[in-house]
């Protein structure tokens, strides 16, 4: 735990790392979400090794994160402040049971493809609720409402350190240990992140946006909300097109690393390394007193950033250029989905909060396989690269349909974000 004088620094230069109940529950983000990418990538592992199919794989993943399609928004509205906390211990209790579950039955030699599956069906279902819960724990628990922007930086800025580095410990883990430590591991992190949450203070009463009064709740309440404010109106369906368009890089990696640089091995990490670097940075830079002013001069020429970085992609045959344009890439992605968060959260009145968070994840991560199949289709035909132009004419296209009528309106080409 910080010492007064440390958490006084840090909270000059990341304003919510002030309060304690947020570096509780992002020191126990930390562990348990770099428990959970362990999991996952174990159980990938694990699939491959007692089967070598690739189809089990692909069935493997979407059983992993198919079921939070469903589960996010049947969940989600339903949360509110007085029932997160609740709710995330009861989620991490049932991920815990999981994570055991696989290692007893490891350590029985009884784990066989079928029990794998169910159990991994289990962790979808449990990721589909346990994103918004703990979302909704977060931003709950803030006292100030002005640093809401900077805790949904800071999470961000953990769940991709965890995506960047879990996985590669899982691999380390599998190959030395077995996967006995991997599902070990990742029950150590569940139980750190439940005590975190016992010890958290209690939800806070965030002052609702100006103007906001008593409403509806749920997804409801929130569609009201989105109508009603002018930015969430704007970028909530800018996400919709960065997730279907400029998400769907990652079904293309593989393929542009072996049919564009020849080795499938080296280039996949490496590319998947840059996109992680870009939105690190981003987010680490979200989580400053500067978030707004960020948010206010970049968020309109963010996307359109985007576009030129799948346009490098499809035009490179350099690996240098390639490597930039997925840090630009990675870059841009988390920029507008930290910054749109950040943004509805500090206006969204609070009934509609548990609301806005399923419109979100439906919004981001729910477009994002529906752009993964759309590359993967439009790859069978094309080559990699033309997919990348295809991808990038998309995603303009998109972009001019949703900013044009407000320059219009304006009657001027507005890039300030708080004035389009």
């Amino acid at each position: 735990m910080l010492n007064v004088t440390g958490a006084s620094r840090l909270g000059r230069w990341f304003p919510a790392l002030a309060e304690p109940d947020v570096r509780l529950y992002l020191g126990g983000q930390a562990l348990s979400m770099m428990g959970t990418w362990m999991l996952d990538i174990t159980l990938n592992l694990l699939v491959w090794q007692l089967s070598g199919s690739p189809l089990l794989l692909g069935v493997l993943n979407f059983v992993l994160y198919g079921p939070g399609v469903l589960v996010v928004p049947l969940f989600s509205g339903r949360l509110t402040a007085a029932n997160a906390r609740r709710c995330t211990l009861w989620v991490l209790a049932a991920a815990l049971a999981v994570a055991l579950a696989l290692a007893v039955l490891t350590a029985l030699d009884r784990l066989t493809i079928g029990l794998l599956f169910a159990l991994a069906l289990a962790r979808g279902v449990l990721n589909g609720m346990e994103v918004p819960s703990r979302q909704m724990l977060l931003t709950s628990s803030i006292r100030s409402s002005e640093r809401m922007a900077s805790a949904v930086a800071l999470n961000t800025v953990v769940f991709q350190l965890a995506r960047m580095l879990g996985p590669a410990l899982a691999g380390v883990v599998f190959a030395t240990a077995g996967p006995l430590c991997a599902f070990s591991l990742t029950a150590l992190g569940q139980l750190c992140m439940i005590a975190c949450v016992f010890r958290l203070r209690g939800a806070a009463s965030p002052a609702a946006a100006p103007g906001a009064g008593a409403g509806r709740g749920g997804v409801r309440g929130a569609m009201d909300f989105v109508r009603a404010d002018r930015f969430a109106s704007l970028f909530l369906p800018v996400l919709v097109c960065m997730g279907l368009f400029a998400g769907s890089y990652q079904t293309l990696v593989p393929v542009l690393a072996d049919h564009v640089f020849g080795n499938t091995t080296r280039w996949t990490s490496a590319f998947f390394a840059a996109v992680g670097v870009g939105a690190v940075v981003v987010s680490v830079l979200l989580s400053t007193p500067q978030i707004d002013r960020l948010i206010s001069r970049c968020q309109v020429s963010v996307p359109w950033l985007a576009v030129l970085a799948l346009v490098g992609l499809g035009l490179s045959r350099w690996p240098l250029l390639s490597l930039a344009s997925f840090v630009l890439l990675g870059a841009c992605m988390a920029f507008i989905a930290t910054a749109t968060n950040a943004v509805m959260h500090q206006r969204v009145p609070p009934h509609a909060r548990g609301g806005l968070i399923a419109l979100f994840l439906m919004s981001f991560v729910g477009t994002i396989p529906l752009g993964q199949l759309l590359a993967g289709w439009l790859a069978q035909w094309l080559s990699v690269q033309a997919t990348f132009l295809w991808l990038a004419a998309g995603l303009g296209a998109a972009l001019l349909l949703l900013f044009v009528p407000r320059w219009r309106a304006l009657g001027r080409l507005e890039l300030d974000a708080r004035r389009i």
